[in-house]
């Protein structure tokens, strides 16, 4: 073999060392596989607290002073991420007051972002919840899905389109909170895509559009194992007429209502 022959073949067998060297790293550094379930935890109207396997947890529209609560802020202080589908009262809650206590990241529409940290929410605590966009953080991965909802600011400003919010945590459960949403059905693509196990879903004033959304859920989605519907008391009236609904479209089985403040683990 001549001299340059050989220089080839050393340098090509190093190549090649390095190469399986990072290869074996990589497989080493691949992240395992997480066990455990996921905690939730229904804290009136469309407030939830989702504890994830590795205790990371999530809060949806945190309405302390909710008819069914109230929620003390001190029960507060371990808050990972804060979801504000749009900026209706009820609908935000108290995402400034939380996040000063936890330091929670808010993920909130744009312009709504930018009137919270106008009344004192640090910048660096705000995450865009723009339609289309997706991150993760902590483990949890999170879809921002239209949102059919007015979006009008405390101050007469519109607060960007409203947001939903596909989360998935470390164990690969999925949850639809769709912030009181009306009918879009762009969310069956939503749902095919995504395949949510668990679905959130607005009930209040529109009971068979309740169950249309929650048909959208089932597109092409054999995950969907419970509907969950949000946005009113525990013991209202309408929530017969949201079951007679699904029931129309052979869903019925698929609809529960949780307990305030007992929590429930999935999958």
């Amino acid at each position: 073999m001549s001299i340059a022959a050989s220089r080839r073949f050393v340098v090509g067998a190093i190549f090649a060392l390095v190469a399986l060297a990072g290869a074996s790293a990589g497989m080493a550094q691949a992240p395992a596989p997480v066990d455990g379930k996921v905690k939730v935890e229904w804290l009136g109207h469309e407030f939830y607290r989702f504890t994830s396997p590795k205790g990371v947890v999530v809060i949806t529209s945190p309405w302390l002073g909710n008819p069914d609560g109230p929620v003390p802020l001190d029960s507060l202080a371990k808050t990972d991420f804060i979801l504000v589908p749009n900026g209706h009262n009820d609908d935000m809650g108290s995402p400034l007051d939380i996040a000063a206590l936890s330091g929670a990241t808010v993920l909130a529409p744009g312009p709504l972002g930018n009137f919270l940290i106008g009344a004192g929410l640090k910048r660096e605590q705000f995450r865009r919840a723009g339609i289309g966009d997706q991150f993760t953080a902590k483990g949890i991965t999170f879809k921002i899905a239209p949102s059919g909802h007015d979006n009008t600011l405390a101050n007469g400003a519109d607060g960007g389109p409203s947001a939903a919010f596909m989360v998935t945590f470390e164990n690969g459960f999925t949850v639809f909170f769709n912030g009181h949403s009306t009918l879009i059905a762009d969310l069956a693509l939503y749902a095919e895509l995504y395949q949510p196990s668990l679905a959130i879903l607005g009930l209040a004033g529109d009971p068979p559009e309740f169950a249309r959304v929650a048909k959208l859920m089932t597109t092409n989605n054999p995950k969907l194992a419970r509907v969950i519907p949000s946005h009113m008391r525990p013991d209202a009236p309408i929530l017969a007429d949201g079951k007679r609904e699904l029931d129309k479209l052979g869903l019925g089985a698929l609809m529960f209502v949780p307990e305030v403040r007992r929590a429930y683990e999935y999958p």
